[in-house]
């Protein structure tokens, strides 16, 4: 584990709280903790990071995963009818990805 890496954010009890809070409120405006996390969760390089495409206007959302500058994104299974519910998912593989705790769905 990153010695950089907040010690609240190695306990389950605490992510999850942060994580119940995110799923208020998905975008906007957080508690300085929760934007603390979330910004370090999107600090992942460009090549391997995951992202959001809209494959219908405001109707659907595909998860995808970059694959560096000027390389074609590759499409994952996961595909979603909810912003916010997408926006979630994202968090969970992040978190799961930068911090090995599996986050509960929902």
């Amino acid at each position: 584990m990153n010695p950089y890496v907040p010690a609240e954010w190695r306990q389950g009890e605490h992510l999850q709280a942060l994580y119940r809070e995110f799923c208020v409120k998905t975008t906007g405006q957080h508690s300085p903790a929760l934007q603390r996390l979330i910004n370090w969760l999107r600090s992942d390089p460009m090549q391997g990071k995951l992202a959001l495409l809209c494959t219908v206007p405001h109707k659907e959302w595909q998860l995808v995963r970059m694959n560096g500058r000027g390389l074609p994104m590759s499409r994952l299974e996961e595909t979603y009818h909810d912003i916010d519910d997408a926006e979630r998912a994202i968090f969970r593989h992040r978190v799961r990805a930068r911090l090995g705790y599996a986050l509960p769905a929902g």
